[in-house]
């Protein structure tokens, strides 16, 4: 995955951040793995998600990694 990312919104780059919810650390998307889209996609039980936030207007989006 790339680490590049622009905000829609700005046209700025986007700055890779950690989003955190009562001390945890990491988000991961669960699937069930019955062959939907996102097993199509290569996404596995648990995959990790990277936080990238616009300096600019505040855009945080959610990205799966793919690659771990």
């Amino acid at each position: 995955m790339t680490d590049q990312r622009h905000c829609s919104d700005c046209d700025v780059a986007m700055e890779k951040t950690n989003v955190t919810t009562e001390g945890v650390g990491d988000f991961y998307i669960e699937t069930e793995r019955d062959g939907g889209v996102l097993d199509r996609l290569g996404v596995g039980y648990q995959t990790p998600l990277s936080a990238y936030l616009c300096p600019e207007c505040g855009l945080t989006r959610l990205y799966a990694d793919f690659s771990e």
